[in-house]
């Protein structure tokens, strides 16, 4: 049964890359949220906490840093991100979610503000910001309004964001753990129809 599902899932990404006119290639760079590679391990390095003088726990500047950081997602319209991104994040760091890895601020910015394109409204609402050391993990549900949807009709999905700031309190790693596929992939007909057969026979 294991080979069926792999064979499944290739389907799907041929698929998928059909539709949206992505080559094989773009679609294998557009998932890697999981892969620790070598990027990833070299940015583990480069912003570890103890090389970075992070504000206090409890302290005012540790509630300054979290509340910027919380309303930029709060205030998620084109205005408030083409002001703000590049403050709440440094200018060189890492950044991967579910589709896409950057290393600038800049970069972000017309990602987020690129992703507003196909919807009327989004809404991020943190559930809980744990530090552990001088590493942080936020806990939050993502609601989308789809253009393509009746006004209204959300879609959500929960996630984890693995986060270390900088002695500025910028952000200067950024690893997203979500599963894109029950609110993005489902989306395009088709691959709707192959993920959930897949699902059925799991």
């Amino acid at each position: 049964m294991r080979w069926l599902h792999f064979s499944l899932f290739a389907i799907l990404i041929s698929t998928l890359s059909l539709v949206t006119g992505c080559s094989s290639k773009n679609f294998e760079m557009a998932n890697p949220q999981t892969i620790p590679d070598a990027k990833y391990k070299a940015a583990l390095d480069w912003t570890d906490p103890e090389r970075h003088d992070v504000p206090a726990e409890g302290s005012a500047a540790e509630q300054a840093m979290l509340q910027r950081f919380e309303q930029l997602f709060g205030n998620y319209t084109e205005d408030y991100l083409r002001a703000n991104v590049t403050k709440v994040y440094a200018e060189e760091l890492y950044f991967r979610d579910a589709f896409k890895q950057f290393d600038r601020a800049e970069q972000i910015r017309d990602y987020f503000v690129e992703g507003l394109a196909v919807l009327t409204a989004a809404d991020f609402q943190f559930r809980r910001v744990i530090r552990s050391g001088d590493e942080f993990y936020i806990d939050w549900i993502m609601r989308l309004d789809f253009k393509k949807t009746p006004d209204g009709h959300w879609e959500e999905t929960i996630g984890m964001t693995h986060i270390r700031f900088n002695s500025e309190g910028q952000v200067i790693f950024h690893q997203d753990y979500w599963d894109p596929t029950d609110i993005v992939y489902k989306r395009i007909p088709i691959a709707r129809q192959l993920i959930n057969f897949v699902k059925r026979r799991m």
